[in-house]
């Protein structure tokens, strides 16, 4: 791997301090450049109604941030979530996945083989890796995104195909990127705290002239995980944003963002099914000696990678009635990742975990896929004209666009040598209970040639290598030794609002796309393959927006996006398979009514929403025999109640609380059947149907009508502060908690008997248990100086912070950390 990460991260941490020490140092030379004093929350603006939490806006409050968008947060026909500047830094948040953690409705997963871990994100269930939007255009890389550069989070929840293009079949989330401003001001800001967690902040905003501005934002950070044993990641990062024209008719910018990441990816512990039970659950959660700081990978594993943003913003008033915007951004994003998964514990394994014996050893099997090393860049385009014209008597705004982008990725695998004697890597005796972080001997990972030997018959897979002798190895000939994917998309959209009177309006929207997918691999054996799969997506949207006043908007919106084949070429480790190209997009489809406004005689603002999201997958079935060959997904159905309230119960108490309610449900699943080996016992998974191949999808009725996985029932979250200033000037205290209900991880079946192999039964149903955060903090302000003190989960509680069908993440334990800010 490129930087030798196939030799592990032996000695990586040596010398961190050192490094954190000089990062520490460059941050505060920084901010030296930094000129008048300014407030620590500099520039911020007027505060602005939206759904859930308060904004504090530093943009104009009549500009989106969406070039594609026609109206306000607030009169978005849908729920839209907005975490601000301001909560982000009393949170003490360092990267978009704590941020989100404020929005009811989103899950977090774990990345698997073939979803890569990162940036997980799930909307009211629905993936979202690939609906990650920086000021509006596409964040497509799979990293951890931090939060340095970040000026407020946006989630639009529901399908947005119509404002996004393909996917969005949850929503989307948009990240707004700190701006120049016309005045001087600078911050630094360094956190310490338990995990041995070190960060520094920078932000510098110079004026250069007459509607020219400069701003810079730096960031370090190394951290551990409190009561997670070797978890650890460093990460640097610098954003640069220069501005010309601001405030003016024709503004330009340009910015460029690098972050730097370098962790031990961590994949939690095994999601286990004691003898004679039905539910699985994390090993966590049994009396059995796994314990929430299990590492269950190998200290070897090793996530860096790099992303580089160039991106150029133009607006133009063309005059009172035309406005043109064109936003590129070109970007690269390289990654070598090696990690381990220990996602088995079999009936051997779950039997010695639960005998009450610590004389026998529980061991788990591992899987996940190859090590690889990824080249990947991207290029988009939108281009708008948004037009305020009258028809008639009629008041009108429209915006028609285009939006161009093109991904490119590339990827080399790695395989693993087995210690001799083992054949296939999930036998390699990995214990679930005290486990060695070390590589076992004969574990090593290589580099194979093309062409040379990867199989032996009858004894497992090997190869005769550079290493020396034949070795067992985990790949095939027809594994993927080296893979080229790209993609295009091209898009044309319109948004057209009509004021039917000075109330009632209504808001039309359509896109089209031409989207393009290719993936070439070439294979242990040497040879050489490419799938392609073209789609034309339609992606239509119409709102009906009721504002009797200024401060109440009243809504009805139907809408439809859809997901093609191949839409990650760069987030999935199979992007486009052979079996699937030919599939459908994937279509999703929305109807919602809600309601944003303000509560009579309060300074707090409400807002409501009732939805209902159909999901329909794709199906290919065998002509000849009309068996299912192929499916995009599962067909599922989300009916939900959103809610949320913001804004001043007094001049000195402050809150924000959202609450989802999602009655998600599986409408049609399916899962690969197996041909049996033996006509006795008692089978363990879908025996295949007479006729039917092995690994063929199968209907799993256990999996119908039950909750859609990763998706909590109910979820809800609340931010307070209050200012203590009238007893001690500047201080000022607050918290949040967060719950989740219940998450259902898999609906594993099996066949009653060979003899009626179409009868299913439930032989696991994983899950974790619900949820519960508290955090509090106490922040004193004096002159230009700040002091805070965060405590986070402050009861301690077990939570997960990641989940997959057979993992979780523990989170950290009980967790302080403190912080000195200045303002210059």
């Amino acid at each position: 791997m490129r930087g030798g990460a196939a030799s592990g991260v032996v000695g990586y941490w040596t010398g961190k301090g050192a490094r954190v020490a000089q990062a520490l140092a460059l941050a505060a030379g920084a901010a030296a450049f930094g000129g008048a004093a300014q407030a620590d929350d500099a520039g911020a603006g007027a505060a602005t109604e939206i759904s859930g939490v308060t904004v504090t806006a530093a943009r104009p409050p009549l500009d989106p941030g969406l070039a594609t968008a026609l109206t306000t947060v607030r009169d978005t026909p849908q729920a839209i979530s907005v975490i601000d500047q301001a909560q982000l830094k009393a949170q003490g948040v360092a990267s978009l996945e704590q941020a989100l953690r404020n929005v009811p409705g989103i899950t977090i997963a774990i990345g698997e083989g073939g979803t890569l871990n990162g940036d997980q994100f799930k909307i009211r269930g629905f993936d979202a890796k690939d609906d990650v939007y920086v000021d509006g255009l596409r964040d497509f890389g799979a990293y951890t995104r931090d939060s340095f550069n970040y000026e407020e989070v946006q989630v639009l929840k529901g399908p947005s195909g119509a404002m996004f293009g393909r996917g969005t079949t949850g929503g989307a989330i948009n990240t707004i990127s700190k701006q120049p401003r016309l005045e001087d001001f600078a911050s630094l800001d360094a956190y310490a705290g338990g995990g041995e967690y070190y960060r520094a902040l920078a932000d510098i905003n110079r004026k250069l002239g007459a509607g020219a501005a400069v701003r810079l934002s730096l960031m370090a950070n190394d951290s551990g995980v409190v009561d997670r044993d070797l978890v650890h990641s460093q990460r640097w990062g610098a954003a640069a944003t220069i501005g010309f024209g601001l405030g003016a008719d024709t503004t330009l910018t340009a910015s460029y963002l690098h972050q730097h990441n370098h962790q031990r990816p961590d994949y939690g512990v095994v999601v286990v099914q004691r003898p004679g039970e039905l539910i699985a659950r994390p090993a966590t959660e049994y009396d059995v000696g796994v314990e929430r700081s299990t590492y269950l990978g190998f200290r070897n594993d090793v996530d860096r990678s790099d992303a580089d943003m160039l991106t150029v913003r133009l607006t133009h008033q063309l005059n009172d009635k035309v406005r043109l915007t064109s936003d590129t951004r070109y970007g690269l994003y390289s990654r070598d990742f090696q990690y381990t998964t220990l996602d088995q514990c079999a009936a051997a394994c779950t039997t010695a975990l639960f005998d009450g014996n610590p004389a026998t050893e529980a061991f788990g099997g591992i899987g996940g896929s190859s090590p690889y090393a990824m080249d990947a860049w991207g290029l988009q385009n939108i281009s708008t004209a948004r037009i305020d014209y009258d028809l008639g008597p009629l008041r009108n705004q429209a915006i028609v666009g285009v939006d161009l982008s093109k991904q490119v990725n590339d990827k080399l695998f790695y395989a693993y040598a087995l210690p001799a004697g083992i054949t296939t890597r999930p036998n390699l005796p990995h214990p679930i209970v005290n486990p060695d972080p070390n590589f076992p001997p004969g574990y090593t990972v290589f580099r194979a040639i093309p062409g040379q030997t990867i199989s032996c018959a009858g004894s497992g897979n090997c190869t005769t290598n550079l290493l020396g002798p034949t070795v067992f190895t985990n790949v095939t000939g027809a594994g993927a030794l080296d893979s080229h994917g790209e993609s295009t998309d091209l898009g044309v959209f319109l948004t057209d609002r009509l004021w039917l009177s000075g109330k009632l309006s209504v808001i039309g929207s359509l896109r089209l796309d031409r989207y393009a997918a290719q993936v070439g691999t070439l294979t242990y054996a040497n040879a050489f393959s490419t799938v392609k799969a073209r789609s034309t997506l339609t992606s239509p949207r119409v709102s009906l927006v009721f504002e009797p006043a200024a401060d109440q908007t009243w809504y009805l919106s139907w809408g439809k996006s859809q997901t093609p084949q191949g839409t990650s070429v760069v987030g999935a480790g199979t992007a486009l398979t052979l079996s699937a190209k030919d599939l459908a997009p994937e279509d999703s489809e929305i109807l919602e009514a809600g309601a944003k406004l303000a509560i009579p005689h309060t300074r707090l603002a409400a807002t409501v929403s009732v939805f209902d999201i159909a999901k329909d997958n794709a199906l290919q079935a065998d002509p000849a025999t009309g068996f299912l060959q192929a499916q995009s997904g599962e067909r599922q159905e989300v009916k939900g109640v959103e809610l949320g309230l913001t804004g001043k119960v007094t001049d000195a108490w402050s809150v924000s609380a959202g609450y989802s309610y999602l009655d998600a449900r599986i409408k049609q699943s399916f899962s690969n059947c197996a041909v049996p080996t033996t006509t006795s016992g008692a089978p363990t998974n879908i025996v295949c149907v007479p006729g039917v191949t092995a690994a063929a999808p199968v209907l799993n009725t256990v999996a119908v009508g039950r909750q859609v996985t990763f998706v909590p029932k109910h979820s809800a979250s609340l931010f307070t502060t209050y200012d203590l200033s009238r007893f001690v000037d500047g201080l000022s205290v607050g918290g949040d908690v967060t719950y989740q209900s219940k998450l259902f991880l898999a609906y594993v079946a099996r066949s009653l008997s060979y003899a009626d192999p179409a009868t299913l039964t439930a032989a696991r149903i994983a899950e974790t248990p619900e949820s519960v955060t508290l955090n509090a903090y106490a922040s004193y302000r004096t002159g230009r100086c700040r002091f805070a003190v965060n405590v986070y989960n402050l009861a301690d509680r077990l939570n997960y912070t990641q989940v997959f069908a057979n993992r979780a993440v523990p989170a950290a334990g009980r967790t302080v950390i403190v912080s000195v800010g200045a303002s210059f």
